[in-house]
């Protein structure tokens, strides 16, 4: 039995058929995911300002927002596949699971195809450009919602509606002549590539049909061009950046190497990201364009080979599993390296319900736990001037939790802190010399996971311990109490900052291209040499 008299089996596009719906379920739950997830990042997250949903929504970053207007509109576009073999027309010879003859239902087809993959190529366009500002021209998160974000949602969404509406109303949503799915295309379908088999093209609709063909072609083509310039512009940047500065000269302090590291990493990292984004939206629509310039050139269905048609049904709808992974890929990465006996599938799970961002670990790996209780503790009445004696630890980003009042969140500020605790005591009687690293004793071991080098430091000889974090970087600062008398010192023994870029933090968590007046004139001037 064949579907048409060119010999296409009713074997060949079942398989084609089955595979379009498989792989667009699994891209639809990839979606459901990612909404689901910066969803909860948007609205369901706790805090204790009492910020609304729709303040929390603002003060997300575009990078979250962009993600997810992506991934809703790829919900769309998995649903039109799902359903596409049974909501075309069943007088069509190509249709052969359609359940009805009405129109209505491959109009409600065609509509969340052309919405999901228009609005799908636009969004991604808008998120190789917010890499491309931030990195490129230096526009910070607020700068870039300011300036551009909200005139492309307007943008968007006015050619999507737009586009859609015209089609419902020249009545061009019809059968693909694939008969898996709807879209505008001519009445009867295939009429355009087989005349002699199904009959002349419908006049007016054809007319409609080209005009919207042009126009459909224009949102990809725009797409790509916006898309390759952006990454083209951002690898060009990061190279030159990173030619530019080099490593810094002379002898910075550590908190200085420490910034421009991680900032160095961020940027490398980022376009990691922006790359393997574009790279996948490439992979998965390989297949569609080659099958739309077919279509295009009078090619029929049947005369594509069956290889080029498992592959564009199998590849196109499945954008959306490449992206859930992407979007993961640096919080799970920090949950590993922070507990290696995490399995991947854990950690994954752990992200997703973190929003996309990297949970906060209530407590540490088994390994460190166990690290922690095998190390010498300092002398009793260190351990009784700050209440539990724990040792601070530097892993990347990442602080331990050994004084239980003083931990990574609450760092660098005096809320939900006891009475009792040397920091909760007031800002004027501390003072601060930032920058001096005097009186440490810095032991260096070697982490049994990972070889990556930590100290502690000798409380004997420094009465106490402190950190403050600032701008997602570790601040080396010697605190004095002017109560107690105790004066402490503390700096990240490790510069390595890979531990920031696996734990989350992103171009919104640190200043990429910080001022030049914030390093000194010795390194500035060095600088402007090289």
């Amino acid at each position: 039995m064949a579907v048409n008299i060119e010999g296409f089996s009713v074997g060949q596009w079942k398989a084609n058929a089955t595979t379009q719906i498989v792989s667009a379920c699994i891209s639809f739950l990839a979606s459901l995911l990612i909404v689901t997830s910066t969803g909860r990042s948007f609205f369901t997250k706790s805090n204790s300002k009492n910020v609304t949903a729709r303040q929390r929504l603002k003060k997300t970053s575009p990078y979250r927002r962009i993600i997810f207007l992506i991934s809703f509109s790829d919900i769309l576009y998995s649903l039109a596949f799902i359903t596409g073999p049974f909501l075309t027309k069943k007088s069509d010879p190509q249709a052969l699971w359609a359940l009805s003859d009405s129109n209505a239902g491959c109009v409600l087809n065609g509509t969340f195809f052309s919405f999901g993959a228009s609005t799908s190529l636009l969004y991604y366009a808008a998120l190789c450009y917010f890499y491309y500002c931030k990195i490129s021209k230096r526009i910070t998160d607020e700068q870039f919602t300011r300036r551009y974000e909200k005139k492309i949602h307007i943008m968007i969404a006015i050619i999507c509606v737009a586009g859609a509406c015209l089609s419902i109303a020249s009545k061009t949503y019809n059968t693909f002549p694939t008969g898996t799915f709807c879209t505008n295309a001519n009445r009867p379908a295939g009429c355009f590539q087989r005349p002699e088999i199904y009959g002349e093209c419908d006049a007016e609709i054809k007319v409609y049909v080209s005009y919207f063909t042009y126009f459909s072609l224009m949102v990809p083509t725009y797409s790509i061009v916006v898309m390759l310039y952006s990454m083209i512009r951002l690898i060009h940047s990061v190279v030159k950046k990173d030619k530019q500065y080099g490593d810094l000269p002379g002898n910075p302090s550590p908190e200085q190497l420490h910034k421009y590291n991680v900032r160095k990493q961020l940027l490398k990292e980022t376009m990691i990201q922006a790359i393997m984004y574009t790279v996948g939206w490439f992979i998965c629509q390989s297949g569609g364009v080659a099958g739309a310039i077919l279509h295009l050139h009078g090619v029929a269905n049947e005369k594509f080979p069956p290889a080029v048609q498992i592959y564009g049904a199998a590849l196109i709808p499945l954008n959306s599993a490449f992206n859930v992974f992407i979007y993961t890929r640096p919080a799970v990465r920090h949950v590993r390296r922070v507990d290696p006996s995490i399995s991947w599938y854990r950690a994954f799970y752990m992200v997703l319900k973190a929003g996309g961002e990297a949970p906060n670990m209530e407590q540490s790996s088994s390994s460190t736990q166990q690290q922690q209780q095998q190390r010498p503790q300092p002398e009793e009445s260190s351990r009784e001037a700050f209440g539990t004696g724990g040792i601070y630890e530097y892993h990347g980003c990442d602080f331990g939790k050994g004084l239980d009042s003083l931990n990574a969140d609450n760092l660098g500020s005096f809320e939900d802190l006891s009475e009792g605790n040397v920091a909760f005591r007031s800002e004027n009687k501390w003072s601060y010399n930032v920058g001096d690293i005097s009186g440490l004793d810095r032991i260096s071991e070697e982490k049994e996971n990972g070889g990556n080098l930590y100290s502690r430091f000798n409380a004997s000889t420094v009465s106490g311990q402190g950190l403050s974090k600032h701008s997602g970087t570790s601040k080396v600062s010697k605190v004095h109490d002017g109560e107690s008398g105790l004066s402490f010192s503390a700096m990240p023994s490790s510069m390595d900052s890979r531990g920031c870029i696996e734990s989350g933090l992103s171009l919104s968590d640190v200043d990429l291209f910080e001022d030049d007046s914030k390093l000194d004139n010795e390194t500035k001037s060095k600088l402007s040499r090289k």
